[in-house]
């Protein structure tokens, strides 16, 4: 399973919306990948997704496949179209 995000959050990926994408990314037996402007990494490593530096605009894709694939991709889907208020 494949989809497309665009960030919203106007602070893009930091520390807090990173660590809701690796909690969801381990709801899935298999593997989850993010992938922004040809790099790709694992959604369940912290350090990774932090790594990438999606920023407000920017367009991911997460791939996933296993068990609960659905559920991971649709999760960190959430949390890419999240504007967290402070």
């Amino acid at each position: 399973m494949e989809q497309s995000f665009v960030v919203v959050n106007p602070t893009g990926i930091h520390a807090r919306p990173a660590k809701k994408i690796v909690e969801a990314a381990k709801l899935c037996g298999g593997t989850v990948f993010l992938e922004k402007d040809g790099k790709k990494v694992s959604a369940k490593s912290l350090v990774n997704v932090l790594a990438l530096g999606a920023k407000l605009g920017d367009t991911v894709t997460v791939s996933a496949e296993g068990e609960q694939a659905e559920a991971a991709v649709e999760a960190i889907g959430a949390v890419f179209a999240a504007v967290e208020v402070h």
